[in-house]
């Protein structure tokens, strides 16, 4: 029996709202639906957020339509996965417990409808991302991360949303290096192909990418703010798609 499975990356979601914003969110939502519809299950892979950090009884405000509609789809008997990305790293407890999604911090080698895995965000995968991994081993110590947390709310989210738009300028390329950022990705993912993965699948890089071979195959998913790109798979075929030209009740 196939098996409907969606995976998504960089939605972005911003704590502000402004024309572009609503778009994505809308679109985000409608696909939400359609997981629903179909009863499937979702990998999101890292930066679904523009900026999070997980207090213990504090959630940011803005952000509540999008933790309804993620825990509407657990609810509806959907399986959700969410892996870490560089801007939202510091989830916990909450959307484990109260959203019911499962958390990976780490990238993870999964068997789906019997098929090999291999799924990352993708950060510090580039020889270029040097000054981010060393950003990122700070970012991720947990002294750093506890003395964060005692920072207000308010002026966490305020500094987290300048070190969110240090980090995109770190981690943004040139088109004129895109081709060769592509190359590098699909080198990773062979790599991964060799120890034994069907499909590799990463985000972070905000490149759509399909690369085929007798191995297995290779996706980049894009990203959810200008390419409304993911990836689908039906337990035997994969496919990379984009909202809302593949939506189910379009075919």
């Amino acid at each position: 029996m196939n098996q409907n499975v969606y995976f998504i990356s960089d939605v972005h979601l911003h704590l502000y709202d402004s024309p572009d914003e609503k778009v994505k969110r809308e679109r985000l939502f409608e696909f939400l639906a359609e997981v629903r519809r179909n009863k499937g299950a979702l990998y999101i892979l890292g930066d679904l957020f523009d900026f999070w950090f997980e207090y213990r009884t504090v959630i940011p405000g803005f952000y509540l339509p999008v933790l309804c509609q993620l825990r509407e789809t657990v609810r509806a008997g959907c399986e959700l996965h969410f892996l870490g990305g560089n801007h939202d790293y510091w989830v916990g407890s909450f959307f484990a417990n109260t959203l019911g999604i499962t958390v990976h911090y780490n990238p993870i080698d999964i068997l789906i409808s019997g098929h090999r895995f291999h799924l990352t965000h993708g950060d510090g995968i580039l020889r270029s991302d040097r000054g981010y991994r060393l950003m990122r081993y700070f970012f991720r110590n947990p002294l750093c991360i506890r003395l964060f947390g005692l920072l207000h709310p308010d002026l966490a989210y305020r500094l987290g949303a300048k070190i969110s738009g240090k980090s995109r300028r770190l981690t943004q390329r040139s088109s004129s290096l895109e081709a060769s950022d592509r190359q590098e990705i699909i080198a990773y993912g062979l790599t991964q192909l060799a120890a034994g993965a069907e499909f590799v699948i990463t985000g972070h890089f905000h490149l759509p990418t399909e690369f085929r071979t007798e191995m297995g195959t290779i996706f980049n998913l894009g990203d959810w703010m200008k390419y409304f790109s993911f990836a689908y798979f039906n337990g035997q075929n994969m496919q990379l798609c984009y909202w809302p030209q593949n939506r189910s009740d379009q075919e």
